[in-house]
């Protein structure tokens, strides 16, 4: 052998460690973000110019085997919901015995997607509920930070730090989602900084559990900037831990921090949740009625989210292990329009589009800054 062909097996071996492969082949979207923003647009004003108020669904993710499943399928009744956009975060790519790599493997699969459909799904970050975000590692937070200041991801997301089991996970003995990192702790800090540094909103999955809205307020104040969605407004599932979140208080932190927002990815009326003792109606925006609940919200919360129209989101929730995609879809979205039924028709806009718009492109949907 020549030493040569020794210099390059060496030259080889170092650049592989050093840059160990994917697990999935990196994939770059196909259209600048003005292009984007233009189909987005175009997509919202669509549903406007017949009279519907369309919904930008910023809350949900989407495996490769749901999205080759569900998606076409998906694709035909979103024009018939109202549903105009959907910003899905990635999965975790699945391990290749070809493609080893240690930490976490970024998901390629929402590129895809966008680069197939732009005028329908925004490209979000995957998501912080893999195992490595879940012990705290560094892997998924660092390509986190390294692919948003790449500018290609206009939304990061939904990000776990404090997670009760749903019923069905509780049933299934999924203690995996039962985590609690500390919002303050070294990697939310990391992820508030990044929104702070960049401009880009994100979503938390943060129970509000007295200690946590403690965190929460903290991290509000020491990073202004940061653009947070706090999932789930209204969901309230172990009242015994629970028991300082209301109107009242969504009223101060909404007055005192202009960077909080809420997503109404919320549970029907009558839903009962069970885990761990509990059994409680668990989303408080509806009026009671018995042992259920009316298709009516709470006027406190109804007053809430017409004060602050402009602070609230729309959301699904669609994830792993649920209904397929288009009946899901369906459902949540008749609960999206059930809340905001009610509401003025400046309050359904902005939760509806406005807000998604706004926080998506810097922009108020008029066009100014």
């Amino acid at each position: 052998m020549s030493m040569r062909f020794w210099l390059s097996i060496l030259v080889i071996s170092t650049i592989s460690a050093v840059f160990p492969a994917v697990a999935e082949d990196p994939v770059d979207i196909r259209f600048s973000r003005q292009e984007l923003e233009q189909k987005w647009r175009a997509r919202i004003q669509s549903f406007l110019d017949k009279g519907v108020i369309p919904i930008v669904d910023l809350e949900s993710s989407l495996r490769r085997g749901d999205g080759e499943n569900y998606l076409d399928d998906t694709i035909k009744v979103m024009d018939g919901l109202g549903v105009a956009l959907i910003a899905f975060d990635g999965y975790q790519a699945p391990k290749s015995k070809k493609k080893k790599k240690k930490g976490y493997r970024w998901g390629y699969y929402i590129h895809e997607i966008v680069n197939a459909h732009p005028g329908r799904f925004i490209l979000a970050t995957n998501g912080g509920t893999n195992k490595n975000w879940m012990k705290g590692k560094d892997s998924f937070v660092s390509q986190t930070e390294e692919h948003v200041r790449g500018g290609q991801y206009p939304i990061m997301g939904e990000f776990d730090f404090r997670h009760y089991m749903s019923s069905h996970q509780c049933k299934d003995f999924r203690t995996d989602r039962n985590t609690d990192i500390p919002l303050d702790g070294d990697n939310g800090r990391r992820i508030f900084e990044l929104s702070a540094e960049t401009g880009v909103p994100f979503v938390i999955h943060h129970e509000p559990e007295d200690l946590a809205l403690d965190a929460l307020e903290k991290m509000l104040q020491a990073y202004p900037k940061a653009k947070v969605i706090v999932a789930h407004f209204g969901q309230i599932r172990h009242p015994e831990k629970e028991t300082r979140f209301g109107p009242e208080l969504a009223r101060r932190l909404l007055k005192t921090y202009p960077n909080l927002f809420y997503d109404l990815s919320t549970g029907y009326p009558g839903r009962y949740y069970q885990c761990q003792g509990s059994m409680t109606l668990d989303t408080v925006i509806w009026q009671r009625d018995g042992g259920s609940q009316k298709s009516t919200l709470v006027p406190a919360c109804k007053d809430i989210l017409t004060e602050f129209s402009g602070r609230f989101v729309s959301g699904t929730d669609y994830g792993g292990g649920r209904r397929p995609l288009p009946e899901f879809l369906t459902g949540k979205v008749k609960n999206l329009r059930l809340i905001m039924r009610d509401l003025p028709d400046e309050a359904k806009h902005d939760i509806g589009y406005r807000n998604a718009w706004k926080l998506l492109t810097g922009k108020t949907w008029d066009g100014t800054k």
